[in-house]
């Protein structure tokens, strides 16, 4: 610490502990130093009214002098404010919407800036991705928001998803139910309750696909509602086609590809087969139902990232002394050998 920036002593016969001002100077640590080349423009523009003061009337004397140390204290106030004001502002202090979570190949804010891993995405801002890229991102109520490639998407409000190209994947597990989100599209309005879907427009066409829970669609003041294994497609003319939709399949891959990792330090086995079946929508069973109770509670340590959730099974059970098999869809969990589950 250099002498310019350490806290200012107590005066003779008081100490610090004493001193509940000099206190919370000390915990306060010092300010960041003024760059000196910030000090220098400073010092001429000070300067420069001087020798103005000083020229326009040199019989103020000493009120002179006055007026020019406040308009130097005014100087300094305005900058160390705007100073300040800029900070806070590159903090983010304005509303919030989402995270970004993930950012695989080019992902843009609307800005043109990078979007990267960690950043906040403001209301009002959003991202697109390229043919090859693809994020995750997570909004500031729970809900994870997956962007597929060669989209774009915005959030004019912390709840509120606008898909302009593109498809987004939208999973509110989490998430209060009061916080369900609505993603608009030129050619509908979606909302969700308690629900895994995918919105994609394409040309002169939304499609609703509700893999768990329920949604809807509102198109000219008519809702039609999507439960769980509902596709719904609506054209610009309005004309609505429904259909039936897997829970789990390749056209389900791309989600995958994007979805936040698992954080498995920590975690129960039971959490991370739960997790399992959300993001696959392949149900789990044991193969010996009496050591589905030991297995579940087993502590996991670790992380999945950089793997797909369907191939994290290879990676995290026989670490528990266990393995799977697909039996028609399903994903058994047996012993490893025949041992005994660790």
């Amino acid at each position: 610490m250099s002498d310019e920036t350490r806290p200012p002593k107590p005066p003779a016969g008081q100490s610090g502990a004493d001193d509940p001002l000099g206190r919370l100077i000390g915990l306060a640590g010092p300010r960041p130093a003024v760059p000196e080349e910030r000090l220098a423009r400073m010092r001429s523009v000070v300067h420069a009214r001087w020798r103005q003061t000083v020229t326009r009337d040199r019989r103020r004397g000493l009120a002179g002098l006055l007026g020019l140390q406040i308009a130097t204290a005014a100087v300094v106030a305005t900058l160390v404010g705007a100073g300040y004001w800029l900070h806070e502002r590159s903090r983010g202090t304005g509303a919030s919407a989402a995270t970004i979570v993930r950012a695989e190949g080019r992902v843009l804010r609307l800005d043109g800036r990078a979007a990267e891993s960690g950043g906040l995405l403001g209301e009002g801002d959003g991202v697109t991705t390229d043919p090859a890229g693809r994020a995750a991102l997570r909004t500031i109520d729970g809900v994870s928001v997956r962007v597929d490639s060669d989209s774009r998407v915005r959030f004019p409000a912390a709840r509120v998803v606008e898909l302009e190209r593109g498809a987004i994947y939208i999973d509110t597990e989490g998430s209060a139910p009061q916080h369900a989100i609505e993603v608009r599209t030129r050619l509908g309005t979606i909302s969700d309750v308690g629900t895994q879907f995918e919105v994609r427009l394409e040309g002169d066409t939304v499609q609703l696909t509700v893999r768990t829970g329920a949604a809807s669609l509102t198109r000219d003041g008519r809702t039609s509602p999507a439960p769980a294994g509902t596709r719904l497609r609506v054209n610009a003319a309005g004309a609505v086609e429904g259909g039936r939709a897997p829970a789990e399949g390749s056209e389900w891959d791309w989600a995958q590809a994007i979805a936040p990792p698992f954080e498995l330090e920590g975690r129960t086995l039971g959490d991370y087969l739960d997790w399992l079946e959300r993001e696959t929508g392949r149900r789990v069973t044991f193969a010996d139902p009496s050591i589905a109770g030991p297995s579940r509670a087993i502590v996991l340590h670790g992380s999945t990232a950089g793997i797909r959730p369907g191939d994290t099974p290879d990676a995290v059970l026989p670490a528990c002394g266990l393995r799977h098999r697909l039996d028609d869809g399903v994903l058994v969990v047996e012993r490893a050998g025949g041992g005994a589950a660790r």
